[in-house]
């Protein structure tokens, strides 16, 4: 809690801006450069490591320091990539009713899919040291990451809390009538993934790191489906009346600085959901 955040990730969820959004601007300035620049915009996995201050190589190449500091007026690349202290420049005008607090709204997708065509899983928990996920079955994890990838996160530190709805409770059944399905079948499902958390994952774990993946069950009604990424990302699902969680409406949420309520919201939706469950 409290981690300082980067100036290039500041500035950047000041702008509103999304990866797309971000080679988007990159590609025009990197044009107004030398137009065998285009194209020279980082990959996904190189743009997320920028973010978390993962320089593998010291700074950026040259280039890409042209590029950066023309995007970003004022400020060089060792300030970019060093924490984040506000100045009086940095205040942008804000459309009519548009507010300060929840900034940290980052992309709004119309699908899980759609979002992780862009933003892909494995770049945003590579380099986790903590995973909350809770949900109805969490097959954004179970389902869309390998075992063995998840196994390879835990060894090298990375732990996580994962609250499935309770397969057994009230709560469970009403969620099949809303999406339509008969009695049993989102159990089944949700059963499965239990089985694989437990059994495929948890367990083959060597015994004094198995406390790194905590399991547990709720039985209240759900309204979200909440993924966060350390103190920092938040992957953001309603659950909608005759509508799959695949099928919803995606919200990406970046922690920002100053301003931006919306990740401590869901952050603390999760923390009490996980304090009343029961942990398997």
């Amino acid at each position: 809690m409290g981690e300082e955040v980067l100036a290039i990730r500041a500035l950047i969820q000041q702008r509103h801006l999304s990866y797309a959004g971000f080679c988007q601007e990159w590609e025009k300035v990197a044009k107004e450069i030398d137009r065998r620049l285009s194209g020279s915009h980082p990959g996904h996995a190189q743009f997320y490591r920028w973010l978390k201050g993962d320089l593998r190589s010291g700074k950026p190449r040259t280039d890409s320091c042209r590029v950066l500091e023309l995007m970003f007026p004022g400020w060089t690349v060792d300030e970019l990539f060093a924490p984040y202290r506000e100045r009086a420049s940095d205040n942008h005008r804000q459309l009519p009713g548009q507010g300060n607090r929840h900034l940290d709204l980052t992309g709004v997708y119309m699908s899980r899919s759609q979002l992780l065509s862009e933003v892909p899983l494995y770049e945003m928990i590579e380099n986790a040291s903590l995973v909350r996920a809770s949900g109805l079955s969490l097959n954004l994890l179970i389902q869309h990451y390998p075992d063995a990838q998840i196994g390879r996160l835990i060894e090298s530190g990375t732990r996580f809390q994962l609250l499935f709805l309770d397969p057994g409770s009230e709560a469970m059944k009403v969620r099949e009538r809303e999406e339509g399905y008969d009695t049993g079948f989102l159990a089944g499902l949700t059963e499965i993934n239990l089985k694989i958390a437990k059994e495929r994952v948890r367990s083959l774990l060597e015994t004094g790191k198995r406390d790194r993946v905590e399991i547990g069950v709720s039985n209240e009604t759900l309204r979200f489906n909440i993924t966060l990424i350390d103190d920092a990302t938040g992957v953001i699902q309603p659950y909608l009346p005759q509508a799959r969680g695949v099928d919803s409406p995606t919200f990406l949420v970046e922690r920002r600085v100053h301003g931006g309520e919306l990740f401590h919201a869901y952050e603390q939706i999760f923390t009490s959901l996980w304090d009343r469950a029961e942990l398997l």
